[in-house]
């Protein structure tokens, strides 16, 4: 079984942040769950990052548990690349076009 790096572009980092922030202004701690689910699940993808769908072109998303976000994603070689944190609730294709 082939062993995965990670990677995290400024964008997906800034996606994170700014989610964190939001639902720690909703509600103290809030923002650490939020945070917990998005490391929760990019460990799963970086086990298996094929078992999730492909949505367009070459980018995968894996669904948070808790949260009405997807974590979008490729994969290149070795190399997870974790594209973006997107909310459910936003058109993904929409939002994806305007990166």
């Amino acid at each position: 079984m082939a062993e995965y790096k990670l990677a995290i572009t400024p964008r997906a980092v800034n996606d994170i942040q700014n989610a964190v922030n939001y639902y720690n202004s909703k509600q103290g701690g809030l923002g650490k769950k939020y945070y917990n689910d998005v490391s929760k699940q990019i460990a799963s993808i970086i086990k298996a990052p094929f078992s999730r769908a492909i949505r367009y072109d070459d980018i995968r998303f894996g669904v948070l548990d808790k949260f009405p976000f997807a974590i979008h994603y490729n994969i290149d070689e070795n190399m997870v690349i974790i594209q973006g944190v997107i909310s459910m609730y936003m058109n993904p294709e929409t939002s994806w076009i305007v990166r």
